[in-house]
């Protein structure tokens, strides 16, 4: 007999049915659930209907979309949202967040930035309201009273959120629990919002990186090697690895005088699990560099085939060099 394999979502449609509770507002209705009474709402994607008439019966006055916007956004759903905030003269946010890992630090922030300042009452919402929305839920009410138990219950089977389905997302909870028994002290709001702005880090991806044997002229037409310091400032181990198509590397941009000479460069083959506080000296080649005039090199560390530190949030090092003809 030829086995036949059934969708997750079969699966979890049939799940939901078959519960009658837990799910069952995820799968079948719309997972409008309230975070902080009269002022936070979360949800799944709604649509242009629904929005209509939440926006008139929760006297909504700002939404805020977690699956992003881009130049040029066409999707339908999108369309009917920004329709309807903009019929109802309310105010439309859209921040991109992932529904299966944890945010970059800025993105991080500017969904604290968002809860902070935009009118309420307000709607949360993602594609299924279980995921993202529970994240920004759980942001919502560190925000407003400091709670980590309240926050942890956003991720709450009856809101649709399956923790083996998807594990990593309560880590920002539990990386902020972490920090707090760290400093000895107690959740707060003020202490929350601190946290997100200065020790939040997803995973391993922030470093401090110094240049040590990086001069800031270098000769038009030869080859050079340029050494860094980096430290480990995240709260887990940073893997490196010797070889060049997997775990993490020193890289590096860099830029020609006219804007045009753009090259990655990569450097710090080496297989490290650097833990978190301790420094690691690693060497950068840099090919031989024409024509002369003011080059930059941004210098940074780059997790291949995921994605560069800066891009979650570490900080790279600029570094301005000066290529002189040769004489």
């Amino acid at each position: 007999m030829q086995r036949r394999w059934v969708p997750a979502a079969v699966v979890a449609v049939v799940a939901a049915a078959a519960l009658g509770g837990p799910l069952r507002s995820c799968v079948f209705e719309s997972n409008l659930h309230p975070v902080i009474a009269g002022q936070v709402y979360r949800s799944a994607q709604p649509t242009g209907a629904h929005l209509e008439e939440w926006i008139r019966t929760l006297s909504l006055r700002t939404v805020v979309n977690l699956r992003g916007e881009k130049a040029d956004d066409d999707r339908r759903w999108l369309r009917d949202e920004l329709a309807a905030t903009e019929r109802a003269g309310i105010g439309h946010v859209s921040i991109r967040m992932s529904s299966d890992d944890l945010p970059p630090a800025p993105t991080l922030r500017k969904l604290v930035e968002t809860l902070d300042t935009a009118q309420r009452p307000l709607l949360l919402h993602c594609a299924a309201g279980a995921e993202r929305s529970a994240l920004a839920s759980a942001v919502a009410v560190l925000l407003a009273t400091g709670d980590l138990s309240a926050a942890r219950a956003e991720f709450a089977l009856d809101k649709g959120f399956v923790r083996w389905l998807n594990p990593r997302l309560p880590r920002v909870l539990d990386q902020y629990e972490a920090w707090l028994a760290e400093q000895h002290a107690t959740s707060t709001p003020d202490r929350f919002r601190d946290w997100v702005a200065t020790e939040y880090a997803p995973y391993f991806y922030r470093a401090r990186i110094e240049p040590l044997g990086a001069p800031a002229l270098l000769a038009a037409g030869a080859p050079s090697q340029l050494r860094f310091r980096v430290t480990n400032t995240s709260r887990e181990p940073i893997p490196f690895r010797s070889a060049r198509d997997r775990g993490v590397h020193l890289g590096a941009h860099l830029v020609g005088p006219d804007g045009s000479a753009r090259r990655e460069l990569r450097g710090g083959f080496v297989d490290l699990a650097l833990a978190p506080g301790a420094s690691v000296e690693l060497d950068l080649a840099v090919p031989a560099l024409a024509p002369p005039g003011a080059w930059s090199l941004q210098v940074d560390l780059v997790d291949e085939g995921v994605k560069w530190f800066g891009a979650l949030g570490s900080e790279p090092l600029a570094l301005p060099i000066e290529v002189a003809a040769a004489r």
